[in-house]
């Protein structure tokens, strides 16, 4: 069954009927289910990985079924599907092919519609950072980047005393129904499968008997590609689907909102909620995946209660790649 069509569209090929050019007010997430409202007001954060991607892409595929949806489900099972080009891709970036990192929105919601369930967030919740004690004065924080490196280095017989207390630890805090002697004991005993699958396979083993079904699900989404020529449509394109009650990610360089560096410097996704008029300026209200961090430049007007900020019109045109809505 076909749960998808993509639609990319350019500056040339585009005919926006629906102009906001009077910025009205529009939250979209006040038209939404109460339990989704929540899930996308409350703080999100991908830890230390680069599922930003999955983060964006759960809210979009949130919206569409009606009910909140685990991004640490999305997220695993789309690194899992990551075959040897992406592996080498990885590799060449210099995270060494094994560090969960890098993605697209869209192939993300093809990859969970393609799986045909989604599980809902309060059975895998997707708190990406938490405390680990490595003894007792000294605690970090670390998430599932972390332990999927600890469990290479168990893999390789090199995990010392901290690196099996990450996977003690974090093993409890992303799958608490199972333990970290089982988890060690699967990627010891099945040295060729992949640690992307095992952790997919462990996290999937959590939620998937309350999966929400995709089947009869029509996941069709749009893509807007920014045209190489400045003054393409893109943000018109955003104001339609702002003007239709659709929440839309965005594919972006992220050095426009942050001096930070890093990852919160590179390519980045998030999603676009809303648009006003700040100090008669057109603004766009952005959820993004980093917690209720403010660390933004001086322009951004960070929401820190909701892990959001605002972003200048000009800014947002300057910064986008690339958008997405499920229609």
């Amino acid at each position: 069954m076909k749960f998808f069509s993509l639609i990319v569209l350019t500056a040339l090929a585009w005919n926006v009927s629906a102009k906001a050019e009077d910025c009205s007010s529009i939250d979209v997430r006040e038209s939404l289910p109460a339990d989704v409202k929540t899930f996308l007001t409350t703080p999100s954060d991908q830890g230390d990985t680069g599922w930003c991607y999955g983060y964006a892409a759960t809210d979009l595929v949130s919206q569409a079924i009606g009910t909140p949806v685990s991004a640490l489900h999305l997220s695993t099972y789309y690194s899992s599907q990551i075959g040897f080009w992406g592996k080498l891709g990885r590799a060449v970036t210099g995270n060494g092919g094994t560090t969960p990192q890098g993605g697209f929105l869209p192939t993300a919601i093809h990859e969970i519609a393609d799986l045909g369930y989604a599980c809902k967030e309060k059975d895998l919740p997707s708190k990406g950072t938490y405390d680990v004690w490595l003894s007792s004065q000294t605690k970090v924080e670390a998430g599932m980047s972390a332990l999927i490196y600890s469990l290479q280095q168990f893999r390789k017989n090199q995990c010392d005393l901290y690196c099996d207390k990450k996977i003690e630890q974090l093993t409890k805090d992303f799958f608490p129904a199972i333990s970290a002697a089982d988890l060690k004991k699967y990627v010891r005993n099945n040295s060729r499968v992949k640690l992307e699958d095992a952790i997919f396979n462990f996290a999937d083993s959590q939620c998937r008997y309350k999966a929400v079904p995709l089947k009869n699900t029509r996941l069709e989404y749009s893509t807007y590609l920014k045209p190489a020529r400045i003054g393409g449509n893109i943000v018109q394109a955003i104001d339609a689907a702002l003007d239709r009650r659709r929440l839309v990610g965005m594919e972006y360089n992220a050095a426009y909102i942050t001096n930070v560096g890093g990852n919160m410097g590179a390519s980045h996704a998030s999603t676009i909620v809303g648009r006003k008029k700040i100090g008669g300026v057109c603004h766009y209200l952005v959820r993004n995946s980093w917690g209720d961090t403010c660390d933004y430049r001086a322009s951004v007007i960070c929401v820190k209660n909701q892990g959001s900020y605002w972003v200048p019109a000009e800014t947002l045109e300057r910064m986008i790649v690339r958008a997405t809505w499920i229609n």
